[in-house]
């Protein structure tokens, strides 16, 4: 039965709630965000693991995400609040853990839950805003409250990375608390109205039927949208750039640069924290005017100058910071695109399964690069694995720079 169409005052309070509601969720989701950036350190340098187990780790965080393809799939519109909930709960639950769970693997296994949820959620969530926001609005906010929480990113990761300094095992406790904080924003989203006009419910499938169906359907997708195949390429030679250096980065900054946690978390949190937030609303107004190519061509060639400066802190230290600012800006803008992308290439169809997609072509890709980046960084040296991502990116860059009329 076709549902009345909402009414003005009701889209209004529905736009309001949800941007509340995001603008806190960002806030609250931040502690265990921040906290997950120190993760490879602390594995490293607390836990005594193996650049195998960091590469393992750095393989299985985008590889987890495959099966986070599942999760969304053919979602109702009834279900996408409690969808997205429920990813919420098991994304941050092994870490309620970690002050009697302190093992190796353990910290593996959980790091890997919560990418596994955190993707899982995410074609829910981006379809709940694409509901109840639109247009201009939904790409402002969305830009707005993720510069907001970087900002409070800045703060918690100077006041974590001095703690760990001090007191390494300090670790198990933060994860606890950074995780029951985030529950809240779990609990914040179950009060969201959602707008589930035009959204149909679900065919009947058999488990054989669920497990292809999700593959199937995406790859018609492709074939389909040849933008949307451009714009997908595009972010899988860039990202196979990013996930190769990502073993060869901790490897990198403690055994050649021999930075310490309050280092790390000042190049994280200040550094790359002042470029996300300084150039995330300057991202939202060209996306909303330039082609999406144009932009994540910018954002491609800006991740490739990460790795590339990275390397010359070798010579200098003062490059480390400098390398760490251009990618606060181009993960700012990586941040909008990759997110938004799927509602810009939907137009006014649902979202689920343009964001899905990525999701799936985002494991694809973390199931070969940061083992290759890993393998590469003890065959050669963590300073090679930079110069080949940064390579990688500068050409998918400068490939969508010569489609930006598409």
């Amino acid at each position: 039965m076709t549902q009345p169409l909402p009414t003005s005052s009701t889209a209004e309070v529905r736009h309001r709630d949800t941007s509340r509601i995001l603008l806190l969720s960002n806030l609250l989701n931040e502690p265990l965000f921040t906290l997950y950036n120190f993760l490879s350190i602390i594995l490293y340098k607390d836990l005594g693991a193996s650049a195998f187990v960091i590469s393992l780790l750095t393989m299985l965080k985008p590889v987890v995400t495959i099966f986070s393809f599942y999760w969304s799939a053919g979602v109702s519109g009834s279900k996408l609040k409690s969808n997205a909930m429920w990813a919420g709960i098991w994304m941050r639950a092994p870490f309620l853990l970690c002050p009697w769970v302190d093992q190796v693997w353990f910290v593996v296994l959980a790091a890997a839950n919560y990418m596994l949820f955190y993707r899982a959620g995410v074609p829910a969530w981006l379809e709940i805003l694409k509901r109840n926001l639109h247009g201009e609005k939904r790409d402002r906010m969305f830009s707005l409250s993720s510069g907001v929480a970087y900002a409070e990113g800045i703060v918690l990761s100077l006041a974590m990375g001095g703690l760990l300094d001090r007191e390494p095992g300090m670790w198990k406790f933060l994860f606890f608390g950074a995780a029951a904080i985030g529950l809240i924003s779990v609990a914040l989203l179950g009060r969201v109205e959602v707008e589930t006009t035009n959204l149909a419910e679900p065919e009947r499938l058999s488990w054989r039927e669920r497990i292809v169906q999700p593959w199937r359907d995406s790859v018609q997708l492709l074939r389909e949208r040849k933008d949307f195949s451009l714009f997908q390429w595009g972010f899988m030679i860039a990202g196979f750039g990013i996930m190769l250096i990502q073993p060869a980065i901790p490897v990198f900054v403690v055994d050649w640069l021999h930075v310490s946690y309050l280092e790390m978390a000042a190049a994280i949190s200040i550094v790359k924290g002042f470029g996300f937030t300084l150039s995330s609303p300057l991202w939202a107004r060209w996306f909303q005017r330039a082609p999406i190519f144009l932009v994540s061509s910018a954002v491609f060639l800006g991740f490739g100058l990460f790795p590339a400066i990275l390397a010359l802190s070798s010579v200098e230290f003062f490059w480390f910071y400098a390398a760490y600012f251009f990618y606060g800006i181009a993960q700012a803008g990586s941040h909008l695109v990759w997110n938004m992308g799927g509602a810009y290439f939907a137009g006014k169809e649902p979202s689920l399964r343009y964001t899905g997609t990525g999701v799936m072509l985002a494991g694809v890709r973390g199931a070969f690069g940061p083992g290759l980046g890993g393998l590469l960084s003890v065959l050669w040296s963590p300073l090679q694995v930079l110069w080949i991502g940064s390579v990688l990116c500068f050409t998918s860059g400068f490939w969508l720079l010569r489609k930006k009329k598409i």
